[in-house]
């Protein structure tokens, strides 16, 4: 069998603090990951960069294994024994020449991606609470890169949908977009890192010059501001007072509630654009579920959109963007 060795920090796991997520992740699942990845680290030896990842990988997802485990210290080393065996068999059961075990293993943790997804805020402190003891093995997100077989690229789309909307799928991104009104135009700029942003762009904004850059975005970025909601995730907000009725500033509202509060706004080449939201994953699940999406400019109203209206445009963008999540 493949020999499995990492270097562990015990001192350090067993300071890990319990995570704030609901359900912690399975033991047997977290240990299987961090073997495959620790054998993975074994077959690239030679690569001193390649393994420095493995090892950040499998270290993670050992740390995460422990953390609230309702295993026994017996039971938790009899179940990564029995996870170890069967994967070191597997990968040596495939040819020694060539890249069959390296493939076999990739394969293997496409799983992990999946995993790690599900549970991406644990992995992502875990990581973080790793590097506090081992920076250099930690550095540039070792423990966050893609650990299966890459996906296959996304489709190129140009699709038509409902209600004026069309829908463009090109590399990482995934954008819809809708006219507002004369000179007006929306776009949800989305990517598969679930970092994009949403857009206002045309004459009708208000310009935002170079030189008053700063006194104008603070006019659009009144009555509204970062907050939490009830599960401590981030979520834009009122400010203390303000109604939808009043508001003074520019963000879009879903439902009536700020969804994406003004970021950054520029007027150049006579263009002028907005960028709206901190970060898609912030209020992609409040837009997808709603029903009525508002739009306001300096407190005036500048469209109502009725997002049933746009058919089966909510579901092609979380298609798209579940294609390649990783980037």
């Amino acid at each position: 069998m493949l020999r499995y060795a990492l270097p562990i920090f015990p001192a350090l796991l067993l300071a890990v603090p319990a995570a704030a997520e609901e359900t912690p992740v399975a033991y047997d699942d977290a240990a299987r990951c961090g073997v495959l990845n620790s054998l993975m680290g074994v077959l690239v030896e030679g690569d001193a960069e390649a393994v420095r990842t493995r090892e950040a990988m499998a270290l993670t997802w050992f740390a995460l294994a422990s953390d609230r485990s309702a295993l026994s210290d017996a039971e938790q080393t009899a179940a990564f024994d029995t996870v170890h065996k069967e994967e070191g068999e597997a990968v040596v059961a495939q040819p020694a020449e060539g890249s069959a075990r390296a493939d076999h293993l990739i394969g293997r943790m496409t799983a992990c991606d999946k995993l790690r997804r599900a549970h991406l805020d644990a992995y992502r402190d875990m990581a973080e609470l790793l590097a506090l003891a081992a920076p250099e093995k930690f550095a540039d997100g070792a423990a966050l890169e893609r650990q299966g077989s890459e996906p296959p690229p996304i489709p190129r789309k140009d699709l038509s949908f409902g209600d004026g909307w069309t829908f463009q799928s090109r590399g990482n991104s995934c954008i819809a977009t809708r006219p507002l009104a004369k000179d007006l135009t929306l776009a949800l700029r989305f990517t598969n890192f679930n970092d994009g942003n949403i857009w206002l762009s045309g004459k009708a904004l208000p310009r935002i010059d170079e030189g008053k850059s700063e006194a104008l975005s603070a006019q659009h970025e009144k009555g509204a501001s970062a907050g939490e909601d009830a599960e401590g995730n981030p979520r834009d907000r009122f400010d203390p007072g303000v109604t939808y009725a009043n508001f003074p500033g520019t963000a879009i509202f879903v439902d009536g509630a700020v969804a994406a509060r003004f970021i950054y706004g520029a007027t150049e080449e006579g263009a002028t654009d907005y960028k709206l939201g901190a970060l898609q994953e912030y209020y992609w699940p409040t837009l997808k579920a709603g029903r009525t999406m508002q739009v306001k400019v300096l407190g005036k109203e500048m469209g109502v959109v009725q997002l049933a209206a746009a058919g089966g445009l909510w579901a092609e963008m979380q298609t798209c963007i579940d294609q390649y999540p990783d980037g």
